[in-house]
Formats: structure tokens, sequence, C-alpha cells
């Protein structure tokens, strides 16, 4: 028998199949009208198939259209496999609360608010040890001043005193006197003392001296309230037979050193300037 004929047209998606095959011819020797039939076969089997695609083809561009407008309208339907685990889900704790974080930030600015409080409270405690401590410490050096200027005045009259002592004598009644004197004096200063009077004592009952000092100034160079340096001036009027017995006056000028001692203000040093 001869070949069979194919058709060659492709097959389309959902097109019922159709018979590609012809009839096979009787006889090679077919006359003109049944070529002529078969011809006229193969167009109706051709009618047949087009309009079976004609008839397909609106259905396919109808699920082609509403495939479209489903993906531009979000709403494309997944399978379930494509569907994200319940694990992939974000737990709700991990969601920023929007109350949640006004209440930190309210949190925020009442610690913040506390903060400085409390560093305002601690400014002012400083401010408060640094006043008290500056009054104190002002307070301290307005009582040492006023105790150094009592000290200088109470060392100025003690220096006149002690000048006016120590440095009048009389040749008739030097035992006396010369207690008197050390009486305003250290107990140091009254050794040394002691050792002068002794060539005073001769010298005086040698020319019948008498001598009388006046202070006439007092001034004070520095000290505290446990020490003075003064310059005393002194006028000494001397009378002795080396003078005739008639009076002579000296004006002497020396440095005094006070020092208190038990509430008693004594002379410590004489220094002649």
């Amino acid at each position: 028998m001869p070949e069979e004929r194919r058709n060659p047209r492709r097959r389309i998606a959902g097109q019922r199949r159709t018979s590609d095959r012809r009839e096979p011819l009787p006889d090679e020797t077919t006359s003109d009208e049944a070529t002529s039939d078969e011809t006229a076969v193969d167009e109706t089997a051709a009618d047949e198939t087009t309009v079976e695609i004609a008839e397909e083809t609106p259905d396919a561009e109808t699920e082609i259209a509403e495939a479209g407008d489903k993906v531009k309208a979000g709403r494309t339907t997944l399978d379930e496999t494509d569907l994200p685990d319940e694990t992939d889900v974000p737990a709700e704790a991990d969601v920023p609360d929007e109350g949640a974080d006004g209440d930190d930030a309210g949190t925020t600015d009442e610690v913040a608010r506390r903060g400085g409080a409390r560093l305002m409270a601690g400014v002012l405690g400083v401010l408060v040890v640094l006043t008290l401590t500056a009054a104190v410490v002002l307070g301290e050096r307005a009582w040492r001043g006023h105790q150094a200027e009592e000290a200088r005045s109470e060392a100025s009259t003690a220096a006149r005193r002690a000048a006016e002592l120590v440095l009048s004598y009389d040749y008739r009644t030097l035992t006396k006197d010369f207690e008197a004197s050390r009486a305003t004096l250290t107990p140091e200063f009254a050794a040394d003392f002691d050792q002068t009077t002794k060539v005073v004592a001769q010298q005086a009952t040698k020319v019948k001296a008498t001598v009388r000092a006046e202070v006439r100034e007092v001034g004070v160079r520095d000290g505290d309230a446990d020490r003075v340096t003064l310059l005393v001036f002194v006028n000494q009027t001397t009378t002795s037979t080396i003078t005739q017995n008639k009076p002579r006056v000296d004006l002497n000028r020396a440095r005094f050193t006070m020092v208190r001692i038990g509430g008693q203000w004594l002379v410590r040093s004489i220094e002649p300037l």
C-alpha cells in the first residue's frame, strides 16, 4: 500500500485530534472523479479543523485575559506549597509597638528630669558646702585678724611698761629694780638679763647713777596672736657724778620682741638700734 499522508498542521492544546489519515486508494489507476472526491473530503476535514480551532481560541484568550487581570489585581492564586511557613512569620513581640515607644519616651523623659533634679540638688549641696566653708574661713580670718589686732594692742602696752622698768634703775635700789624688771622677761631672757645687771650694778654704784626711762612711741612691725615685734622709742634721763648730778637726756630706740606665755605678754629679746 502507498504511504499515508500526514497533516502538516500542528496540534493545538485542547483541540480535538482529527484524523489525518486518508482512505487508502483502491487502486492506483483511480479516475479523476475519485481524485476529486478525495480532494473534497480533505477540504471538508480542513474546514472542520478550522471551525474547531476558531471555537476553542476565544476560550484560551479569555483565560489569558482573566489571568492577566488577576496578576494586575494582585490576586494570583498560590499553591499551598508556595505559602510561607508559620515560622517565617515574625512574632508579635518583634513588631514595635507605638504605644510602647511612647511609654519608653515618657519614661526616658522622667528619668532625665529626675537625673537633672538630682544633679541640681548635688550642685546646690556643693554650693552650700563651699559657702559654709568660705564663711568659716572668712570668719576664722576675721577672728584671727581681730585676735592679732588685740594682741598688738596688748603687746604694745606690755612693751611700754617693760621698757620703762628694764631701762630704769637707781643705785640705791638696784636689787628691787632688777627684780621688777625680771618679772617682765621670759625665763630665757631673764637669765641673760642677770648677767648684764651684774656689770650695771657695779658701774651704777660707783658713779651713783640714777636712770629714768620714758617711752615716747611704740610701733608694731609684725606679729600674730602669740608673737609681736615692736619698735620702742625711749628717752633716758641720767644723773650721776659724771654729769655732775645734772640730768642728761639720751634718745634711744630698740627692737622688742614680745611673746604670750600663760596669757601674759613677756619680753623675749631687746636689740638696741
